[in-house]
């Protein structure tokens, strides 16, 4: 069984029918799709955990995500709230804690070193229960970053970039949902529409089987 965990990308945000078309489903094997819109790289690591943990899983695809992205626990609850720089401008449910955390908290080097932290962390449980893994990301924010205590704990070969893969939404339209933004925003976002995901599971469905 292939486990798939990530945010809206590994989701399927934007598809007319996500379960049917994510690339998820397109690779054409047994799976769970742990994916989830506005989840940051801890609440991946955090499902993914967990599901594994109760769980048979042979293979594990992780899609990274924004690296400024966190959560928050909440209060006398299991429940968590997503923080980040999308709720600040789109005005997301949580926009007044995103505000506040990206204002007075948050920096670069903290949110890099949060990723090499969720990826040694992955890595390392991967390999201690035998489930092979394959990483991907969004873009291509793991490559020359500030480097962390953690990064020098990691597996050093670069995550793949989904972006590489289908091009951006401005250059590539024809690989992109079109309902949500127009040509002229320049913020980020857009996701993958059937094609997109097409070609993300080939690339996926080509590595899958030789995972470390």
């Amino acid at each position: 069984m292939i486990l798939f965990d990530g945010c809206s990308w590994t989701y399927g945000d934007e598809l007319d029918n996500p379960e049917r078309d994510r690339f998820s489903t397109l690779i054409g094997e047994d799976h769970v799709n742990l994916g989830k819109n506005g989840k940051s790289n801890d609440g991946i690591l955090r499902t993914t955990l967990d599901y594994c943990e109760s769980n048979h899983v042979d293979i594990a695809v992780i899609q990274f995500t924004k690296f400024s992205r966190t959560e928050i626990r909440k209060s006398n609850s299991d429940e968590y709230d997503f923080l980040s720089i999308g709720n600040v401008l789109k005005g997301g449910e949580t926009k007044e804690l995103s505000k506040i955390y990206y204002e007075h908290i948050h920096n670069k080097n903290l949110h890099v070193a949060n990723y090499h932290k969720n990826k040694f962390l992955l890595e390392y449980y991967f390999k201690t229960k035998g489930i092979k893994y394959y990483f991907i990301n969004i873009n291509n924010e793991d490559i020359n970053v500030p480097k962390s205590s953690w990064y020098n704990m990691i597996d050093k070969k670069p995550v793949t970039s989904m972006v590489s893969l289908i091009g951006n939404r401005f250059d590539n339209p024809e690989n992109y949902c079109q309902g949500r933004y127009k040509k002229e925003d320049k913020r980020s976002g857009g996701h993958p529409n059937k094609r997109g995901h097409s070609i993300i599971a080939d690339h996926i469905s080509l590595n899958i089987r030789k995972a470390s």
